[in-house]
């Protein structure tokens, strides 16, 4: 019990730091977009430390769901062990019901997330998470997510190894 204490403390300090991070580097790229400036980014500390800019992600198109791309964070989600990743996804686009293996935290980083659990899609019974809301999902949790108002960016932190399994009335 204290072991997932101590996972579920860190992976929340983790989520927290990288959302702070990215937002502190999205407004100071804004203000220098605004001004006119060309942004550059200083390298990340000396050491093991990553840092990321969204901007900078190597987005890639999710194989299940269209209007979706993911992009690779922190660690390996296939191996025991702490892992981030990033989401985005376009406007209108339904992410079917669905669960995962292990925990999830996720971070809103832009935009309104509309979210809720069960296995069949009913846009009536989900909540809007506006950015900078953080959502903890359990593991076998069924839940569905709805781009309704606009794209929105993610950022999910969790203690792999993990995996995607679709409900079977998710309408894929």
């Amino acid at each position: 019990m204290s072991r997932w204490i101590i996972v579920a403390v860190v992976a929340v300090l983790a989520t927290v730091g990288a959302a702070t991070f990215v937002q502190k580097g999205a407004a100071t790229q804004g203000a220098a977009q605004a001004s006119g400036d060309k942004q550059e980014r200083k390298a990340p500390p000396a050491g093991n430390v990553e840092a990321f800019v969204l901007p900078d992600l190597a987005w890639e198109d999710n194989p299940d769901v269209t209007g979706v791309q993911n992009a690779a964070g922190v660690g390996d989600p296939t191996r025991r062990q702490l892992y981030t990743s990033f989401g985005k996804i376009e406007e209108g686009v339904r992410f079917p019901a669905h669960t995962h293996p292990d925990a999830r935290i996720t971070t809103v980083l832009s935009g309104t997330m509309y979210f809720g659990t069960g296995e069949g899609f009913d846009g009536a019974r989900l909540q809007p998470y506006p950015a900078g809301s953080v959502i903890h999902t359990p593991p076998n949790t069924p839940h569905v997510i709805w781009a309704k108002d606009g794209e929105i960016i993610v950022q999910e932190t969790g203690y792999g190894p993990t995996d995607i399994e679709f409900s079977p009335d998710a309408g894929q």
